[in-house]
């Protein structure tokens, strides 16, 4: 499990680190929720897909230095999402938390 940083802050508590493919495939697929403290980190992965998910989610694109490069806000079942210039992971959040916890393209995060 990882913990992901901004500004040396603690922002999200508990990540799972999707870095192999069945993790990467699977995702959050079937899950009834996820709690906010919670998200998904897909590496490597600029692209994604939100079929077989019950619940809305945001994604942040980013580049290999951990900097956003694009967020998708409120991404809901069903729909695929098109490749991101640069972008190397995808971190899936519950939707609504990207604006929660301030995030804009330019950030850099820390996942230790």
């Amino acid at each position: 499990m990882l913990k992901v940083f901004k500004n040396n802050e603690l922002i999200i508590p508990e990540v799972e680190n999707a870095n192999h493919f069945v993790k990467r495939f699977m995702g959050l697929m079937y899950r009834k929720t996820m709690d906010d403290n919670h998200g998904l980190l897909l590496t490597p992965c600029n692209e994604i897909h939100t079929f077989g998910m019950r619940f809305d989610i945001d994604t942040i694109t980013l580049t290999k230095d951990d900097e956003i490069v694009f967020i998708d806000k409120s991404v809901p079942p069903g729909k695929v999402r098109k490749k991101v210039k640069n972008g190397y992971k995808v971190l899936e959040l519950n939707s609504g938390m990207a604006d929660k916890l301030g995030l804009v393209p330019g950030d850099v995060l820390e996942f230790r």
